[in-house]
């Protein structure tokens, strides 16, 4: 055994160090010459199949009950594609269990908030639908939260499949912690299978009010409840985690007794980097990630992405004393058959279709795929309110307004804060209020309500100088560690101020060049000891996303009782067309 496992870590570890030379000397090469450490313990230790389990997954679906549009290259060419949708993925799941009736459909957290639905309906639709696509448990993500704890137990109840944690500690929540266990046991074809949820740890920075909840250490609970149904007997067991793909892999190496980690929280593209780059997607890491856990065995890390635009399955091999032997694993990003480029439908019978679809059948993941009629018949009453939302017009955009660390949607925002609240002459937005980009066109009310879904009220906070500079230090170090490697990076939303960030510099060395408008629009040396009026919203206010010093700060603080989105709403209608604001803000230095 120490052998085999010897050989199996040097495996892991080539195959890792290549993986690069692997996407540019093709898939057959790569199995060709890593096979044998892959599934060694089938090949070597002749370790028969003593069961075969197929699990189904998506996360981060945040109310996307409809299809979206999303940009994809083909042939160098922007075409702009739909993808999910609720209908759709009941198509597929439905496929999926013809063929194997038993598989597990699993949900990585974060149903709720990023559309209109949310807004409008409260969480009840989005737990109705999933209900509806056979969901067998579901953790929760942080957004879950967004709402405060009051609607959860009402959600959980609507929900037929349970809702777990193992290191959210409900027990001063009286109203929901019976409601949540932290794993349940499924029996599949007379095997018992452990599912465990664990959720992130920093929930209570990424949402308005956890209430009373307590987010315990997410490797420590897992660990203890790998030794809970370990000592039951278990011994296939899924960890269903809102983590995000990094922490996923970290937590894989530090807890034994894991075969599956199915994730969620950090939106991860996993698969083929050559294949799903045919149509211009970018992948994080393999589909599935081995890692290999302290006890020498190899754990697979799954994530499908976002808004139901991929469903990942893994089929699973087990020995009879659960351990994997093997696996096969399949995407499915399920697309519908209507094309857009330059604004104009691509026609059915034309060479431009017929490329498409060869590009998408080329992934060997993407598919076209028809909605389920019973499903889509169900969400009509709704989608007919949505739809009215949407039809209201009010403002242009003269180009794509996409987010970046000083363009798109959030430099309007902040801009818009100061035009609503003149009193001020400083806004500052976190990175994650902002949701959604806005496509050249129109600009309908169901777009302004869904790049900023929050409704968070807007704060004057009066900020030193020294503050604000330590304010600005504290969003882009949080965001830094929340998004490592991201480039460009993610960076805090302002308008009134200027500056420059040195990323690779230490936490209070980052922020050089601070200056603010004055009255006249010029830009003057920020002075550490004199007071600045700033605008923000309630989340940000109170320290969400890293912003201590905004929450810490002791001087005037007014609730000024208007909302980010009726703000932008407001601002979009005045303005009635709009661009990316011409203005540099921030600019970022490699050093």
């Amino acid at each position: 055994m120490f052998i085999y496992r010897f050989i199996r870590f040097a495996g892991f570890i080539l195959l890792t160090a290549t993986a690069e030379a692997f996407s540019r000397s093709g898939k057959i090469i790569a199995i060709f010459l890593f096979a044998p450490f892959l599934f060694f313990p089938t090949a070597c230790l002749h370790q028969p199949v003593h069961f075969t389990m197929n699990i189904v997954h998506t996360n981060d679906t945040h109310s996307h009950l409809e299809q979206a549009a999303v940009n994809i290259t083909v042939n160098g060419i922007k075409t702009t594609a739909r993808l999910g949708g609720f209908a759709r993925l009941k198509t597929a799941l439905d496929e999926m269990r013809i063929a194997d009736p038993d598989l597990l459909f699993l949900h990585g957290g974060d149903a709720v908030q990023g559309t209109v639905y949310f807004s409008l309906f409260n969480g009840e639709v989005e737990f109705d639908f999933l209900n509806l696509l056979g969901v067998d448990a579901m953790t929760f993500g942080n957004h879950e939260f967004d709402r405060g704890v009051k609607p959860i137990p009402g959600w959980i109840a609507r929900s037929n499949f349970p809702w777990l944690s193992a290191n959210i500690d409900f027990s001063q929540e009286p109203a929901i912690a019976p409601l949540v266990k932290p794993y349940v046991i499924k029996t599949v074809r007379g095997n018992r299978v452990g599912i465990i949820g664990v959720t992130t740890e920093t929930t209570s920075l990424f949402t308005l009010d956890t209430g009373k909840t307590v987010f315990r250490d997410a490797a420590a609970s897992v660990r203890t409840q790998v030794a809970e149904l370990s000592a039951a007997g278990v011994n296939k067991i899924v960890l269903l985690s809102h983590l995000g793909y990094h922490q996923d892999i970290a937590l894989a190496s530090q807890v034994s007794g894991i075969d599956v980690i199915v994730g969620g929280h950090s939106h991860s593209l996993l698969g083929d980097k050559q294949a799903l780059g045919v149509i211009g997607l970018t992948t994080e890491g393999a589909y599935p990630t081995e890692v290999l856990a302290p006890d020498g065995k190899i754990v697979l890390v799954l994530q499908a992405w976002q808004w139901g635009h991929v469903l990942g399955k893994l089929q699973v091999h087990f020995s009879s004393d659960g351990e994997v032997t093997g696996y096969d694993h399949e995407l499915t990003i399920p697309f519908s058959d209507y094309f857009v480029r330059n604004n104009v439908p691509v026609a059915a019978d034309s060479e431009q279709y017929r490329e498409i679809r060869k590009a998408l059948q080329a992934t060997g993941a993407a598919r076209i795929i028809a909605e389920d009629p019973i499903v889509k018949d169900k969400l009509r009453p709704y989608a007919e309110k949505v739809n009215a939302l949407r039809s209201t017009i009010i403002a242009i955009a003269a180009d794509d307004i996409i987010r970046g660390p000083d363009s798109g949607p959030g430099s309007l925002i902040a801009d818009a804060l100061l035009d609503a609240v003149p009193r001020a002459s400083v806004a500052v937005i976190n990175n994650g209020a902002v949701r959604k980009d806005l496509a050249a066109g129109n600009i309908s009310a169901s777009d302004a309500l869904e790049v900023l879904p929050f409704n968070n009220s807007l704060i004057i906070v009066e900020l030193t100088g020294a503050e604000l500079k330590a304010a600005l230090e504290d969003g882009i170090d949080y965001l830094l560690k929340k998004y490592p490697g991201k480039n460009p990076p993610a960076i805090p939303y302002v308008a009134g101020i200027t500056f420059v960030v040195h990323k690779f510099a230490p936490k209070g060395d980052r922020v050089k060049s601070l200056a603010v408008s004055n009255s006249k629009g010029d830009y003057q040396p920020v002075n550490p000891a004199e007071f600045y009026r700033t605008i923000t919203n309630a989340f940000t206010a109170q320290g969400g996303d890293g912003f201590t010093a905004i929450k810490n700060a002791r001087g005037f603080r007014e609730d000024t009782g208007i909302t980010d989105t009726a703000v932008f709403y407001n601002y979009l209608k005045k303005m009635g067309k709009i661009s990316n604001p011409a203005r540099q803000r921030i600019t970022i230095r490699p050093d």
